[in-house]
């Protein structure tokens, strides 16, 4: 009777709401006798015979498990109780509702195996399991769920292969395993999807060649293969038989041999990811790719015949925003046209190649930049005054070059750099005053260079946000100035091997966080302050090689942290302490101090 049917529906949608340990937004306090169930929030039930159809509880911050009792709900066809923080297992009972079309149970904290004899419910359009802890192996099963749109099982912990059966649900428009334990090789099967869209098997463990007849499904439109152990190459006919392909992403894989020229006509790509392969030869001109957002071939060895033209062909994908071509064997000089590259582009990377010459002018005109890596190459001359226009920059790594002359005032331009390290380099001058605009910085890598002139106390007090600071191995001289005390969060300062002189400012003791300090190499003199006690986070603390006198503060001894501590040729006096880490003849140095005594035996010193 239609009683005895609500009765049993009302008493399930109870044992579900039973289930519910947290709910914040209140949605089950209305899951009660006041009102007809099909009135219940998150409740659907056909017009005609007022049966629950569909379950919505999505993105409700839910906590608890899901009620077996669910299989009671018989003319069910969708469950969707995704992103909320659902556990234990996938009930079993679910099976037995044969009217299911949608289950998506994505971004909970289910676990265990995916429920045996799913392919009962024969109706399946959508399984959505992404993001839980599932585990176990993908049951063949699932291949004769012939109405099967979308299987994803991404982001959880399946293992064994891929069931050669998946290629059987010809439905399949979108298929999505990545991020599991999956490896084996790549079923040829899948190749008769002929449907597919969406192919996203990214970040398992999958190894052989890509079958060829993955390259011949027409309807694709992404094709997802990263991070896997992939071999062999890249078929020469990609564009042809690939015509719908938006997104390709091969990268973080062992494919080797060139880069199809055909990838040229395949004019509809907005992404494109090869990079972290074992690619060479050239790079192809792809100026017909007027689409093109994300363009990645670095880390592979990939050549240029000292020619970089390709780089002028990409003026003319007006929507790039990036653009890595790091870590190759790249040479020859950057052409002046990379000024006209798309003012769209946010990230550009041409580090460790062997690119040479200068830094052209029109860099400045990249105005979209936030990161520019430059670094590792042979770049020589100066940094062109017009890099002060990249206003948003907030990465600007060039270190390791052959970059000569002053650092621009421009420079001070940048006020959103987080990240500068421009160091190994032939730079000279002046550290710019103008550098303390830099009000987000992070780290800044001045060192080895031959930078002269004193720190200014507007660049070493920037502000709180600053955590490593280098300008080791130049020529400054001047003072350390006291404003390094404002740097509250600074974990590494290094000032080593320079001219430097005067003592050490006591509002060290501000820089609570510190963790590396080395002033090694300098002519620093007067007394450790006793402030230095309150450093607490010291790890390694270099002060050899300067003009210090006097005792060896006991509280280095109390230094809880200490590793390495080296205090040698300068003119310490007295009684060297023998706790802490001067109890480890390996974790210190006193060495070319001639007027100590004590200490642990092995030092050998006069009692």
């Amino acid at each position: 009777t239609s009683r005895s049917i609500n009765e049993t529906e009302t008493q399930a949608l109870l044992a579900i709401k039973a289930r519910i340990l947290i709910d914040p937004y209140e949605v089950f306090v209305s899951w009660n006798g006041s009102r007809h169930f099909c009135d219940w929030p998150g409740v659907t039930c056909g017009r005609r015979h007022r049966r629950v159809t569909a379950l919505r509880l999505p993105s409700l911050k839910l906590v608890g498990d899901l009620s077996p009792y669910i299989a009671n709900l018989t003319f069910l066809k969708v469950i969707n109780v995704g992103n909320n923080s659902f556990r234990g297992p996938i009930p079993r009972e679910v099976t037995n509702l044969h009217r299911l079309e949608e289950l998506v149970l994505a971004n909970n904290s289910f676990h265990g195996e995916l429920p045996r004899h799913l392919a009962r419910c024969s109706n399946l359009k959508i399984v959505n399991l992404n993001g839980n802890a599932l585990g176990g192996e993908i049951h063949a099963e699932l291949g004769s769920l012939s109405k099967l749109r979308m299987l994803q099982l991404a982001m959880n912990n399946f293992t064994g292969t891929i069931p050669p059966s998946i290629g059987n649900i010809s439905s399949l428009q979108y298929l999505s395993l990545m991020q599991n334990h999956l490896g084996g090789h790549i079923p040829i099967e899948l190749g008769h999807l002929s449907n597919l869209q969406f192919l996203q098997l990214a970040s398992n463990k999958f190894s052989g060649t890509v079958p060829k007849e993955l390259y011949n499904i027409s309807s694709i439109f992404f094709f997802g293969l990263a991070d896997n152990q992939l071999q062999g190459q890249v078929p020469p006919y990609i564009s042809l038989s690939l015509p719908n392909l938006r997104f390709i992403y091969l990268g973080k894989n062992k494919l080797s041999g060139p880069i199809p020229t055909s990838i040229a006509n395949a004019t509809g790509l907005v992404q494109l990811d090869m990079g972290s392969n074992e690619l060479s030869g050239p790079i192809p001109n792809l100026g017909s790719l007027q689409n093109l957002q994300a363009l990645n071939f670095g880390d592979n060895f990939l050549d240029s015949s000292s020619d970089l033209s390709f780089l002028s062909s990409l003026t003319n994908c007006t929507n790039l925003s990036l653009l890595w071509l790091y870590k190759n064997n790249l040479t020859g000089v950057l052409p002046d046209s990379i000024g006209n590259l798309s003012t769209n582009l946010n990230k550009f990377r041409i580090e460790t190649n062997f690119i040479s010459g200068t830094i052209p002018k029109g860099i400045g005109n990249l105005v979209g930049l936030e990161y520019l890596g430059l670094f590792e190459n042979m770049f020589t001359s100066i940094i062109p005054d017009s890099i002060g226009k990249l206003s948003k920059l907030k990465y600007l790594y060039a270190y390791t070059n052959r970059i000569t002359g002053e650092i621009p005032l421009s420079l001070g331009n940048m006020t959103q750099l987080i990240g500068l390290s421009i160091d190994d380099n032939l730079l000279q001058g002046n550290i710019p005053v103008t550098m303390g605009n830099f009000i987000h910085l992070e780290q800044l890598d001045l060192s080895q260079n031959r930078l002269n002139g004193t720190i200014p106390k507007e660049v070493i007090g920037l502000c709180s946000s600053i955590i490593g600071v280098s300008f080791a191995s130049n020529g400054l001289t001047g003072t350390l100035p006291s404003e390094v005390g404002n740097c509250k969060n600074l974990i590494l300062l290094d000032v080593s091997n320079n001219n430097l002189y005067g003592e050490i400012p006591s509002s060290l003791e501000n820089c609570l966080m510190l963790e590396l300090l080395s002033l090694q190499g300098n002519s620093f003199n007067g007394t450790i302050p006793s402030s230095f006690k309150r450093l607490r986070s010291i790890q390694v603390l270099d002060l050899s090689n300067n003009d210090f006198s006097g005792r060896i503060p006991k509280f280095l001894a109390e230094l809880p942290i200490v590793t390495d501590l080296n205090l040698s040729f300068n003119m310490f006096e007295g009684e060297v302490p023998m706790n802490g880490v001067f109890g480890n003849i390996s974790a210190f140095s006193v060495i070319g101090n001639n007027k100590l005594c004590g200490g642990i035996k092995p030092l050998r010193l006069p009692v």
